[in-house]
């Protein structure tokens, strides 16, 4: 990547386009902000490239994720695209593992599985090939290289963009698809090609939907993408675009393209875990976070143990549609700043999932939004003042939003403040919930964390979610509303590889688990090479899928860090890992039976930026005067206070001590210190809201 003075991270948003720039010469971070532009993406990111006012040519290091992929889920509004899988296999998808959700869905008999309501592929292109492997890689019914030719002419004269494969067993041999991909290409070499050499392991299911959501999404995000390097090269932008990886690393915007698009499908999210775990590691006290990042349009759920941002094996699009690839565990729900407030078909409040995004936005905005948001709601509660917002770039129209809350209130027979108050407290409720359930499917105990806060309307409800979960205090980063950006420039250049085995462990022994992962490690060292990363500069991390024999599902234990070769020692610490895992989730562990590995993966890291934020001498608790900006009627906690005063964020100096209710204005964020509440200045410039 090319040296030069500045590193910049830009995060698309639904709402928002965030913006972080480092001068790696004076160590000043500088962010910004603009609305992003839905018809097409690049052209915010270009807006917030020359908001910093730097030449193009100065920065060396561009780090970029954006929503394109998962706004394409949740509209449905990917490629036209097929699947083509082994013959009696055409129900997969539908079938979705049988499962149900817990909770009200799993007794109702009208429920219907995700696919099935909503398909990503219609059945109609779902095209079955005679072709077979066995469980062992042999070949038990050779491929019908005339029907599969025919089946692609079908799908070419639908007019379908995108082709799936994915066959029974190709995890242990490739070479059917390998030929099916070669006649794609010759019969319709328009279309866009994903295969299971994507990543070759077990379980159809998962691997299927691997496939098939980046054949989905893969077209969107690599015309994107292209649109985008074409920008820069018109700028004169002079390096190359590293992309935000869902597991937590970047790779370059060509090995983005040729390999796995979908793999950034939440990348903004991904990079505000991996910001946390960098927070978590440099500047705070405790390793231990819920990570809570409230943009325009989502509220997205992360956790930090232990200074480890978590990981998932099936990251989960919607109830059993996973991606089928590890990557940062976060969840997204349809609850942000530009949700819009309504009445359900019984006439109960309910907030989003619909959001009403950068245009036409909120009726604050002045856009031309006619429908009640929550951002109208801070605004009728007075927690965020008009010529406050985004330092004053974009004035509020205070009117305007009371007059969108005042019709939705009329028909609740409520007035405005209790519409607005009610609507945000409900908002609240929604994310304790997630959080809550998501803390329990981990077993974490929710007493050893603190709430980390970020994105544009994170740091408002923060103390109100932190103290109604019982947390230690919450916490606000120095950049908030920008908070995702800021991830990617810390985050590593990354590569992962992958390979099924199916073996009882005692029978693979040290030698040949240290030969298996010598050949990832290979692959991993060209794949880091293609992107500038020299050998010498990875660092690996190895580890193991594992099950009791006789279950149906594994687990992943990490295996000792730098290792090449294996030990019959480190094994055994393995096999100790592998049950205490068991014990801490499941309650019980079963060391009377055989271990059977599924899967070994190495994953190598490129050297990691660190963010050099100015350190302060802790001053007195007494905030100066001229921290106040202006004094405001506020609804907090259930009443109106007069006089509470809204704090300039840059004027407050480490030390000082906020009580609530007070308001701490970010100039990208608003921060609220309810009553009761005391907000403290660290020496990094974060804010921790105790109670």
């Amino acid at each position: 990547m090319a040296a030069s003075r500045y590193r910049l991270g830009i995060d698309v948003g639904g709402t928002f386009t965030d913006a972080v720039l480092v001068d790696t010469q004076s160590g000043k971070v500088e962010r910004g902000k603009v609305l992003s532009t839905p018809d097409d993406p690049s052209k915010g990111t270009m807006q917030a490239l020359d908001s910093f006012g730097v030449p193009v040519d100065s920065i060396g290091f561009f780090c970029h994720g954006s929503t394109v992929g998962i706004n394409a889920l949740i509209q449905r509004r990917g490629a036209k695209v097929a699947l083509i899988c082994t013959q009696g296999t055409r129900d997969m998808l539908d079938m979705g593992r049988l499962r149900r959700p817990y909770g009200d869905d799993l007794y109702d008999p009208t429920w219907m599985r995700p696919h099935q309501a909503n398909p990503i592929v219609p059945r109609r292109h779902i095209r079955e090939v005679a072709a077979r492997m066995l469980y062992d890689g042999s070949v038990y019914i050779d491929l019908d290289e005339d029907a599969a030719r025919r089946e692609i002419e079908f799908l070419r004269d639908e007019g379908v963009e995108a082709v799936a494969v994915c066959l029974l067993h190709a995890w242990k041999n490739l070479a059917h698809e390998e030929r099916l991909v070669e006649l794609i290409r010759e019969v319709h070499p328009q279309a866009y090609v994903q295969w299971s050499g994507l990543r070759p392991v077990y379980g159809e299911y998962s691997r299927t939907l691997s496939v098939v959501l980046d054949a989905y999404t893969g077209p969107l995000i690599v015309r994107y993408l292209g649109r985008l390097a074409e920008a820069l090269s018109r700028a004169g932008f002079p390096g190359e675009v590293l992309i935000m990886q869902m597991n937590g690393g970047l790779r370059t915007l060509s090995e983005t393209v040729a390999d796995f698009p979908a793999y950034t499908i939440e990348s903004g999210p991904v990079a505000g875990a991996l910001g946390a775990e960098y927070f978590a590691r440099s500047f705070l006290e405790t390793n231990n976070l819920v990570c809570m990042d409230i943009g325009g349009t989502s509220t997205d759920i992360a956790f930090v143990v232990e200074a480890k941002a978590e990981v998932t094996e099936e990251w989960q699009f919607e109830f059993n549609v996973p991606l089928g690839m590890p990557a940062i565990d976060v969840r997204s729900l349809g609850a942000g700043g530009g949700s819009i407030i309504g009445v359900d078909d019984i006439g109960t409040l309910r907030v989003g999932p619909e959001s009403a995004g950068a245009m036409p936005g909120p009726a604050a905005y002045g856009r031309g939004g006619q429908l009640p948001t929550i951002t109208d709601a801070y605004v009728v509660l007075g927690w965020v003042q008009p010529q406050l917002f985004l330092r004053g770039e974009l004035e509020l129209d205070a009117e305007a939003a009371h007059a969108a809350m005042k019709g939705l209130a009329r028909q609740l027979r409520l007035d405005p403040v209790e519409l607005g108050a009610g609507a945000i407290q409900l908002m609240n409720v929604h994310i304790e919930n997630e959080i809550s359930k998501m803390a329990f499917e981990r077993a974490l105990d929710l007493r050893d964390f603190s709430l980390l806060a970020y994105g544009g309307a994170g740091p408002i409800h923060a103390a109100h979610v932190a103290r109604s979960l019982g947390l230690a205090d919450a916490i606000i980063p120095f950049f908030p509303g920008g908070f995702s950006a800021l991830g990617m420039v810390t985050a590593p250049v990354k590569a992962e590889r992958a390979v099924s085995v199916i073996e009882p462990l005692v029978g693979l022994g040290a030698q040949r688990l240290s030969e298996i992962l010598r050949g990832l490690e290979e692959r991993v060292v060209q794949d880091l090479g293609r992107q500038s990363v020299a050998a010498a500069d990875i660092r690996f991390e190895s580890a193991m899928y594992g099950m009791y024999e006789g279950q149906s599902f594994d687990n992943r234990v990490m295996l000792p860090a730098g290792r090449r070769s294996l030990s019959d020692e480190d094994v055994a610490v393995w096999v100790e890992d592998f049950h205490h895992l068991y014990e801490r989730v499941y309650g019980y562990s079963a060391r009377e039976m055989g271990i059977v590995i599924t899967t070994v993966t190495v994953t190598g890291l490129g050297p990691q930026v660190g963010i050099p934020l100015p350190e302060q001498e802790l001053g007195p608790p007494e905030p100066h005067a001229e921290a106040i900006e202006l004094r405001a009627t506020m609804f907090v906690d259930g009443e109106f206070r007069d006089g509470v005063p809204f704090y300039i964020r840059d004027r407050l100096a480490a030390g000082n001590v906020v009580d609530g209710p007070a308001v701490i204005d970010d100039g990208l964020s608003t921060v609220l210190v309810p009553t009761g509440a005391h907000a403290r200045i660290d020496r990094f410039g974060g804010i921790h809201i105790g109670f």
